[in-house]
């Protein structure tokens, strides 16, 4: 029993070992209305703050594919590589609700920015121009993996991301877990990088 390989004790399978980033797009950033402002006393949904970060646990990097192609050569087949990635899938994420129900609120503003709850359009606070650039709905999410001593160990980069779901918050009264709710979203490139 002596002979036995120590391990920390902080080196411990944890939910939330992966932390998301980003930069609040152009058409999030005073999305807020008049009548909110006045209104409504909670300073975090009066401003959109420049940053987001989410303590997240689940799926958080699809898979990577570059397909074969099938060659006839010599009355067989060779396959060679088609340089080519295909599509990434979304990416859904489970996230923990804070308890002012900040980070939920702020995903559910730009999926109100992209189309109104109201009158389903695009932006219909009128803050941003109608030909509806794609940087101005779009950033870049980057999640961070952590090691057993909550230091970032993996960078990932999701580039010109933007939200396309809003889970259903999961809470029972019964079950003494922190209310939880699932973040999806699309991207186009996806970069990796070791700190």
């Amino acid at each position: 029993m002596a002979d036995k390989a120590k391990q920390s004790v902080l080196n411990k399978a944890r939910l939330d070992k992966f932390l998301l980033s980003l930069s609040v797009p152009a058409a999030l950033k005073n999305t807020v209305s008049k009548v909110e402002r006045a209104t409504h006393n909670h300073s975090d949904a009066r401003t959109m703050p420049d940053t987001l970060q989410f303590s997240v646990y689940g799926v958080v990097v699809p898979a990577v594919t570059i397909l074969p192609n099938d060659l006839p050569y010599a009355g067989q087949h060779l396959n060679v590589s088609t340089h080519s990635r295909s599509k990434y899938d979304d990416v859904t994420v489970n996230f923990t609700i804070d308890n002012q129900f900040n980070n939920y609120w702020h995903i559910w503003r730009w999926l109100d920015v992209l189309n109104d709850d109201k009158l389903s359009i695009y932006d219909a606070q009128g803050e941003r121009e109608p030909r509806m650039l794609l940087d101005d709905y779009q950033t870049n999410f980057t999640v961070f993996g952590m090691n057993e001593y909550n230091k970032n160990v993996v960078e990932f980069t999701y580039t010109k991301a933007f939200p396309i779901g809003l889970g259903e918050i999961m809470y029972n009264y019964r079950d003494p877990q922190e209310a939880e709710s699932t973040l999806t979203f699309s991207f186009s490139q996806l970069h990796v990088n070791l700190l």
